[in-house]
């Protein structure tokens, strides 16, 4: 499975380990080494860890949850077209399609995100 980028800055999140004051770890947090956003649920093991991630990260709208270089399905295009950059305050995203051709669509023209169509490629690494 892909890893869930930083819904704020786009940095892959990670499972963290947390410390006492002794030194000695304890659970784990999902969160972004970046910005420091982190999940408020600690848990015992790492898989279920990364599991709060996913599920953290899809509370958040579509569009905080796609960055530059990431491919969308929009209803004018036939194939998958790259994200160059987004405006989340207005909703829209700057899209290149195979051609070279720059667009700006709106959120609503999305018909599958990254995480839709790659699913059913099988593959998500």
């Amino acid at each position: 499975m892909k890893t869930p980028k930083c819904p704020i800055c786009g940095v892959p999140l990670k499972p963290i380990r947390g410390y006492d004051v002794h030194g000695i770890t304890t659970d784990w947090v999902a969160g972004c080494y970046n910005c420091f956003f982190q999940s408020s649920h600690f848990w015992k093991t790492k898989k279920a860890c990364i599991e709060d991630m996913d599920r953290l990260v899809s509370l958040f709208p579509p569009i905080m949850r796609v960055w530059p270089g990431d491919e969308v399905l929009c209803g004018s295009r036939p194939s998958p077209v790259t994200i160059v950059s987004k405006n989340i305050e207005c909703g829209e995203i700057k899209i290149r399609d195979c051609h070279r051709t720059y667009f700006i669509i709106d959120c609503d023209d999305v018909l599958a995100w990254p995480w839709e169509f790659e699913q059913k490629g099988g593959s998500n690494d």
